[in-house]
């Protein structure tokens, strides 16, 4: 629109330069048309002719002049209308479009909120503008919509996730359940063949000692010899060890029943405590007690008294002299705990998984059989025998028994 008129403009300028020129020409010719007729006529004739002439140059020049103001007034005119159309048409046109981009790049960087403002031009331009906000509206609509459901999968898989997670750790404790279940379940087996085997052992060996000790006593009591006197009770002290073992192969082949009562674990202790006091003193041990348990619990008071009294008399017997062997009762979540600790030779971590099995002993003497009806006896009354050594420190042996224990629950 600029470029035209400025091509009108042009135009316009070139017709008055070219006015201009005639003008010039006409002038150049009324002088020597003037002169001509001058030097011709000098009479009354050719006055009038020169006043007729003069006439002619005055009607020429004036529509030169009116010619001169037409142009000047298009171009005016022209001018006027070009500079409105240079500033209107940013106004009403350039600038919509311009926000109709600023707001296609507002799209384009994830803005949706933008819209375009009412536009006063065209109506088409009005209308472009409207589509382009109905476009936005129906996607940021669309983007809300999508964006709930973004959230409600975000939340679907988080949900998922926890409860994978919550999943593999009942897998992972099915799973362990299942594995403890079964090494008991072996450890049963095992335990029943060796217990089979034990009691037919034990049967097969009880009446055959009985008749030797009573031989060996009638010999001991016959002979006057006091080297084979010596001898025959050195064979009879084998034989009461041998007894022993048998009546430890019994009791692990045929477990007792359980026989429940009500008793306080303290008194439990304290029994077991006075029959080993001796025994710790002559090898000057210190038994130290922190007994705070004040509950009672149904137990078989007779066996459980037996497995105290077997975890003293090893940690006596592993504590060198002047060590100390310490025994505490606490109720902890449920259940009472007592606990023998020792400052003897201890165990590795191999031996730790071995000594509750039956015939393993780091004993010189020993049969192997006490920690493994202790923990036997345990396992009956639903508890749980915890070891912990290390070699050269000393042992601690926590038994955990539920003091709730009734007839129903070890039914």
């Amino acid at each position: 629109m600029f470029l035209l008129m400025l091509l009108i403009s042009g135009f316009s300028v070139y017709s008055i330069y070219n006015l201009d020129k005639a003008a010039e020409n006409i002038k150049g010719r009324y002088t020597t048309l003037s002169k001509l007729v001058s030097d011709k006529e000098e009479g009354n004739d050719g006055f009038f002719a020169n006043e007729m002439l003069l006439e002619a140059v005055k009607i020429s020049d004036d529509q030169i002049k009116y010619s001169y103001i037409t142009v000047f007034t298009v171009i005016g005119v022209i001018l006027v209308f070009g500079i409105t159309l240079t500033f209107f048409i940013p106004r009403v046109i350039t600038k919509p479009i311009f926000n109709l981009f600023k707001a296609a790049e507002s799209v384009g960087e994830g803005d949706y909120s933008y819209r375009v403002g009412e536009v006063k031009s065209s109506s088409e331009i009005n209308t472009l503008a409207q589509a382009f906000n109905h476009m936005m509206d129906n996607i940021e609509i669309n983007n809300k919509e999508l964006q709930k459901k973004n959230d409600e999968i975000l939340k679907l898989l988080d949900t998922t996730k926890r409860f994978n997670e919550m999943l593999e750790t009942e897998i992972e404790d099915a799973t362990r359940e299942i594995k403890e279940k079964h090494k008991a379940l072996i450890k049963t087996e095992k335990l029943a063949t060796i217990g089979e085997l034990a009691t037919g052992v034990a049967h097969e060996i009880r009446n055959p000692l009985s008749g030797i000790a009573i031989a060996l006593e009638l010999m001991q009591d016959e002979t006057e010899n006091e080297e084979h006197k010596q001898t025959i009770l050195e064979i009879l002290n084998e034989i009461v060890r041998l007894e022993r073992i048998v009546k430890g192969l019994f009791q692990l082949g045929h477990p007792k029943s359980l026989q429940l009562i009500e008793c306080q674990p303290n008194d439990i202790v304290e029994r077991a405590l006075s029959l080993v006091n001796m025994k710790a003193k002559s090898k000057g041990i210190i038994i130290e007690t922190d007994l705070e348990c004040g509950k009672q619990f149904s137990v078989d008071h007779e066996q459980i008294e037996q497995v105290v009294l077997n975890l003293l008399i090893n940690g006596i017997d592993a504590t060198g002299s002047f060590g100390k062997v310490r025994v505490e009762t606490k109720n902890h979540n449920g259940t009472v705990e007592i606990a023998v600790s020792d400052t003897g030779c201890g165990f590795s971590e191999n031996e730790v998984d071995k000594i509750i099995q039956p015939f393993y002993s780091t004993k010189e003497q020993g049969t192997g059989l006490g920690l493994a009806i202790s923990n036997g006896i345990v396992e009956a009354h639903r508890g749980k025998m915890h070891i912990t050594s290390k070699k050269g420190t000393g042992s601690r042996f926590i038994v955990e028994i539920p003091n709730d224990l009734t007839d129903d629950t070890i039914a």
